[in-house]
This record gives structure tokens, sequence and C-alpha cells, in this order.
């Protein structure tokens, strides 16, 4: 083929990937609320947890569209994913050995499988540990006592003033706990759902509520996040942690094309941990030490998985051409 040929070919391509992104954009539009709703359950589960209510916040009129039509985009390409890969194998292939072909193909499977590894292994375990412990965190802020003068005045005189005896009927009345799928109240019945961690009140228009949150009410910050935002925080984080699986692979390609030798690269291992460091600091989308232990780990004993599948490898090679 010429290059113009190949040009043509390259253009045919990203044109069929591209309608069958969009055929698939259509459907998660469709699927968009329930994906969205399981994006959104660790964050739920986490204020829970910690005694807040459960919420998100929309900062501006078009945000939660906006939001809508971006899942709706990210699971039609993850939809379409295999037709996309297809459309690059037939343009990349032409390229390849016969020998290359097999190897990229016997390396398709496990590298999709390694990456939705990483996206679980964030969502199950990741993500409820940090957005507990960053929650927990901003919960430690408290609210300093504004009635104390800054400047402290000298002690006087004057004789303490006892302040007047309390009515033993405030604070008597106890409010029950209910539901609000019961839907069995009376009007103008209090009581406090402990699932959603609000107050219900049964009124003739429909069931008012507002939340309750756990604990004195001096915190100065107040873990609600912003729709996008969050969003935007866990897809960064899905793909740090996606990418950061494929570790294997490249260490496997790296040492069966012969471009860096197994025994090199365990020789290599402090330079490793210093980079697994930096790529922590760099792809996850927070500053905290947390996250960036959560992916270096991992991400470091990946690196010694791959270490085995060279080594294995090069014996393989070794006895062949022995």
């Amino acid at each position: 083929m010429s290059f113009g040929e190949h040009l043509e070919e390259l253009r045919t391509c990203l044109i069929r990937a591209l309608i069958g992104v969009a055929i698939a954009s259509v459907l998660g539009f469709f699927l968009a609320n329930r994906v969205l709703g399981y994006i959104i359950r660790p964050l739920m589960k986490a204020q829970h947890a910690e005694g807040l209510p459960p919420s998100l916040q929309a900062l501006s009129p078009t945000e939660m569209f906006t939001t809508y039509l971006k899942a709706a985009i990210g699971i039609g390409l993850v939809i379409a994913m295999p037709w996309v890969l297809y459309q690059i194998w037939r343009f990349v292939s032409v390229g390849l050995y016969l020998r290359e072909q097999r190897f990229v193909r016997s390396l398709f499977a496990s590298s999709i499988a390694l990456f939705a590894v990483g996206v679980l292994f964030l969502y199950f375990l990741v993500l409820p540990i940090m957005l507990q412990f960053l929650i927990a965190f901003n919960r430690t802020f408290e609210l300093p006592d504004f009635t104390q003068p800054i400047v402290q005045k000298a002690p006087s005189e004057e004789p303490a003033q006892h302040p007047p005896a309390a009515d033993p009927r405030v604070g008597a009345m106890k409010i029950p706990t209910c539901s609000a799928a019961a839907g069995n109240s009376a009007d103008g019945e209090i009581c406090v759902d402990p699932d959603s961690q609000r107050l219900l009140v049964k009124t003739k228009n429909g069931l008012l509520s507002a939340p309750l949150v756990k604990g004195p009410s001096g915190n100065v910050v107040q873990s609600q996040f912003a729709v996008q935002e969050y969003m935007s925080f866990v897809l960064m984080l899905a793909l740090a942690f996606g990418l950061t699986f494929e570790t294997p692979i490249v260490v496997y390609f790296l040492a069966w094309a012969g471009i860096v030798k197994a025994s090199d690269m365990a020789a290599a291992r402090r330079y490793v941990i210093l980079a697994a460091a930096i790529l922590s600091a760099v792809l996850t989308p927070t500053s905290d030490v947390l996250s960036q232990l959560l992916l270096a780990v991992p991400m470091y004993g990946l690196f010694e998985l791959g270490l085995l599948m060279a080594r294995s490898t090069e014996r393989r090679k070794s006895m062949g051409a022995a």
C-alpha cells in the first residue's frame, strides 16, 4: 500500500470507530442514571458512616445535565471499545509480522482484564477507604468558640452570677424513629429516619425532611461535594488504576522484544520504587499520602509480577535456542 492508501485506510477506520461510539453513546444515555448511581454509592456510604447526610451538590444550573451527558458518552466508549480496538487492529496489523500479530492477540484479552481488575480494585477497596479517610479528616476542623473574647479581661471582685434553674420540662420530648418508606405516619407526626439520617415531618402536602449531622455542630468543613468535581475525581482515579494494572504487560513486552533483560529490570528496583512514587503522585487527583500509597504499592507489586513473566519468557527462549 502507498502512503496515500494508508491514510485513506486510517480515515476509514477512524470514521467506523466514531460511528460505533456514537451508536453506543445513545444506548449509554439510557444506562447513565444507573451507572451514576453506582459511582455515587461509595460516597454515600462514606458520608453515612461519618454521620453526614448522603448528598451531592449541583453548583450550576447545567452541571447535572452536563455530567449525565459525559457519563453517557463514557458508557458508550466502554461499550464500543471492542469495536474501536478492532478498527485499530485492522490498521496496525498490516505492518506487523505474523509472529508479532500472534503476540498482540495473546496480550489483548490480558490487557483488558487487567484494566478491569484495576478499576474494580479502586471501586471496592481503595475508593471507600480514601473517601472515609478524607471525610473524617475534614471533620477534625472544629468551629472555634466565638463567645470568648480574644483578649481576656482581668478577673473582677463582683460576685458570680448563677444561671437560672433549668425547667425540668425542657428536653423531655423524645422523637421516635421511623422510615421514609413506611408512609403510615399521622399528619403532624415527627420522627427520625436512622437510615438516611433525616428528620421527617408528615404534613397534608406530603413528607418534609431535614438532614441531621452526627455529633456537635461545630465543624467548620462539611464534606458536601459537587457532582462534576466528584465524577472527575472518580474517573481520573479509575483511569490511573486501570493503566497502573497494565504494568505486567509492559514489563513482559520489554523482555519479549529483547529491549531490556529481566535481570537489568530487577537490578533497577530502587529506580522503579522511585518512579512508582512519582507516578502515583502525578496520576492521583488528590495530594493526600493515603491515595498515593494505595496506588504506588500495587504498582510495584505488579512490576514484580511482570518480572516473573519476563523470566519465564527468557527461559523458554533459551531452551528453544538450545
